[in-house]
């Protein structure tokens, strides 16, 4: 059914609330997203800043703080990755989301396709999880092998 042969008053205001409700959780995503990377990049530049001081400053510099070092900045790669791959797959699926309310509206696609359209965008959760725990990963080791040199000296 084309949106325009929705002619009972109630349904078609329930359509409306439903593709509206559905764009304001988009656009909160959106910009939630764009605010996090842009978070995410002042702390992890602070915090590779802070590393590198630390590094220039040490004395005694060995092997193990430098594989620290690497790990962190692994980490800072991820976690970017991570923030930005978050933001642009939340931008595709409004701009996708926003395709299909136009070709609603001009009656160029069915209700049940948009909806169905709108529950099938692919999230891949999956690689933002990988990233993630990867990031985790890579900190810890990090700061294990990192605290170990400084107690073992």
């Amino acid at each position: 059914m084309k949106f325009n042969e929705i002619t009972e008053p109630s349904e078609r205001q329930s359509k409306v609330s439903y593709v509206n409700e559905i764009w304001d959780s988009w656009q909160d995503s959106r910009l939630q997203t764009l605010s996090r990377i842009t978070n995410y990049l002042f702390i992890l530049n602070t915090g590779a800043l802070i590393s590198t001081l630390t590094y220039v400053a040490s004395k005694d510099v060995s092997n193990n703080i430098q594989i620290s070092i690497w790990l962190f900045v692994s980490g800072i790669f991820f976690s970017v990755s991570h923030a930005a791959l978050d933001y642009y797959l939340t931008e595709s699926s409004f701009s996708a989301y926003r395709r299909d309310v136009e070709k609603l509206y001009e009656n160029a696609l069915e209700w049940k396709s948009f909806v169905n359209n709108n529950e099938n965008r692919p999230p891949l959760d999956w690689l933002l999880h990988s990233l993630g725990w990867l990031g985790a990963f890579v900190f810890f080791v990090g700061l294990v092998i990192g605290l170990c040199q400084i107690f073992s000296t």
